[in-house]
């Protein structure tokens, strides 16, 4: 059965895709979410046949190779002729046209950065000489085939195009009609785009526009601009309406709104005329002796007021873009986003795990030899490599016979092929550092303090036989305090604990903001960390260094939240009297393992359960 609503999202991706076909490399390119089907491909056999059937698609393959996207040493075509020879890329080969990512939620963060750096710079550097570089300008679409919100495309590619659609959720029906857009009608737009003019009351608002929802990136306000240039092109006007604005900023801003206009702004002016209001009052007296003036101030604005009937007010047309991009918001959008972004960054705690054999390419004990191509600081296994060549020298040999001489090609007694070369592989186990948040407040009691640190004394201990290096953070008074860095000495470690003081304030949220910092520090140098707070949960000191329970809590929940989003493994290790509820909370908010500290010997339990963790 055909809906409006379907209908009218499929007439949507199709104006979409002629925007796109109009100025590809201007709005970058749309990103479409759907399975593969008959509706995909109605949707993209529109797009070449219909609206660009003169452009060329490149398709991107999965897992491509650095030298096969941007161009460089083509290895076989070198060994055959004996000296270097360059191929061009796919990208440069996609010059004034399109290309296509298939499962573009699963392409690699490298190719994303190789892609990425060639769309901001309009050019690639050509291999062979460093100096020089070829324009490369296309279009992106990008199929996003992930179930959300565990799969989706990367933020950095989304952020590059204009356009989002969804076609997941329409039927055939749907998409039995089509608009009446042919290629001639996208010939002609592409004209009359550079002569388009958009007055500045226009982009200010799409700004403003943006803002209110909580778009950040001033690409997106370009993007809606450029995309109410097409609109104006493909519509054969001279300069942009406000119809075109409203329309674009419902295309550019529905998908990357990240929150919904607050309702002081509506309120505001009511009481701005209150004011006003009672100032006039004040001011009655004055204003009768410039009675003659006002009436002359009153004509003109009635003339102006007339003058600009036709146009909307500044404070109309933001009105008419923020129900526009409202409307085009897909019900609990919102709320489906903010899942999948605490679903997606805790992909990331997944690797990168405590002491696990780490590959590297350059040190460490050798591996299995794999195939690959010697780049990037990779070693050549020749002797592997020698080895998968030989069983294929007859069948090369006859081939290399048949077939014509080639200028400057050697007479090599060995014929290897791209896929003979072997590289080398390491494997090494990568360093761990404790770290070590320590509650030494007021709020932990003498004795509570005494059994902490013995706990810590006995994972001081088994971080010395697993040669993992320790560091410590106390927590005292108004700030958070490094009382030993990263090191190897247990005696300098138990030395700073012993004389660790108790007393003051509890200020968590500066403690987790801390070991936060160290931990990423740590692991920017090739190490994985591994927190350790002990603390009741208790905070009474808030980030600015103030007391209030209230507020400190809620700013150690959200510290906890950006542990959480880094990653980090942590054993959460409550030491009040009695398990708390505020302890159990932010060790839920920093997704830690947590550990209630009301028992003896628990110094082993502990120190067992840390020792499973950095197993990992």
């Amino acid at each position: 059965m055909t809906t409006n609503s379907g209908q009218s999202a499929w007439f949507d991706a199709q104006t979409a895709a002629a925007l796109l076909a109009i100025d590809p490399h201007g709005l970058g390119g749309v990103c479409v979410k759907s399975q593969f089907g008959s509706i995909r491909d109605t949707w993209f056999s529109f797009f070449q046949t219909q609206l660009a059937p003169e452009s060329h698609f490149q398709k991107i393959p999965l897992q491509i190779q650095r030298e096969q996207l941007l161009g460089g040493l083509d290895l076989e075509a070198t060994l055959q002729c004996g000296k270097p020879i360059f191929s061009a890329g796919l990208l440069t080969k996609s010059h004034g046209g399109f290309i296509v990512l298939p499962m573009a939620e699963r392409l690699s963060a490298d190719t994303i950065a190789h892609l990425m750096q060639v769309v901001d710079r309009g050019a690639v550097d050509l291999q062979q000489q460093a100096t020089d570089s070829m324009p490369c300008l296309f279009g992106m679409i990008a199929f996003d085939e992930g179930i959300p919100p565990d799969e989706s495309i990367h933020l950095r590619l989304a952020e590059h195009m204009a356009f989002q659609v969804n076609l997941d959720q329409l039927s055939l029906k749907d998409c039995a009609d089509s608009l009446q857009i042919t290629s001639a009608d996208i010939r002609k737009a592409k004209k009359r785009l550079p002569r388009i003019q958009c007055d500045a009351r226009f982009i200010e608002s799409l700004v403003q526009s943006a803002a209110a929802f909580g778009i950040e990136s001033i690409r997106a306000s370009l993007f809606a601009v450029r995309a109410a240039k097409a609109l104006a092109a493909l519509r054969q006007q001279d300069a942009v309406s406000e119809d075109e604005v409203v329309d674009a900023a419902r295309f550019v801003f529905s998908h990357r709104a990240t929150r919904m206009p607050s309702s002081r702004e509506e309120t505001q002016p009511n009481e701005e005329d209150t004011e006003a209001d009672s100032t006039e009052e004040a001011d009655q007296p004055s204003a009768s002796a410039n009675e003659p003036k006002q009436n002359n101030d009153a004509e003109l604005d009635s003339k102006e007021s007339k003058e600009n009937t036709d146009q909307p007010s500044q404070d109309e047309l933001e009105e008419l873009m923020v129900e526009a991009i409202r409307a085009g918001i897909p019900p609990n959008a919102l709320a489906e986003l903010s899942a999948g972004l605490g679903r997606a960054n805790s992909k990331h705690s997944s690797q990168g795990q405590f002491g696990q054999l780490q590959k590297n390419a350059a040190s460490g004990r050798p591996a299995e030899s794999r195939r690959g191509l010697p780049k990037g600081g990779k070693r050549l296994d020749l002797l592997k490599t020698i080895r998968a060549a030989i069983p294929w020298q007859t069948m090369r040999q006859t081939e290399l016979q048949a077939r014509p001489p080639i200028a400057n090609q050697t007479g090599s007694r060995i014929q290897i092929r791209v896929d003979d070369l072997h590289i080398k592989h390491y494997q090494q186990r990568q360093g761990v550092v404790t770290i070590f948040l320590v509650d030494a407040s007021g709020s932990s009691a003498t004795q509570r303090l005494a059994e902490a640190k013995g706990a810590v004394e006995q994972l001081l201990a088994d971080c010395y036989i697993r040669r993992d290096e320790v560091a410590m953070i106390a927590l005292r008074g108004r700030s958070a305090e490094v009382v030993l860095p990263p090191t190897r000495s247990l005696v300098r470690a138990k030395r700073n604990l012993a004389a660790l003081p108790g007393g003051g304030g509890t200020p968590l949220a500066t403690g987790f903001a801390a070991v936060n910092e160290m931990a990423l520090s740590i692991r920017r140098k090739g190490m994985t960390p591994l927190i350790v707070v002990m603390t009741d949960g208790v905070a009474n000191v808030t980030l600015e260094g103030v007391g209030g329970r209230e507020q400190a809590h809620q700013d150690a929940l959200n510290m906890a939240s950006k542990l959480r989003i880094a990653g980090h493994v942590i054993l959460f290790i409550d030491t009040a009297s009695a398990p708390q509820a505020l302890a159990e909370a932010l060790a839920d908010a920093m997704n830690a393992q947590y550990l209630p500290l009301p028992y003896i010997n628990s110094g082993k339990a502990i120190s067992q359960r840390a020792a499973h963790l950095a197993r990992q």
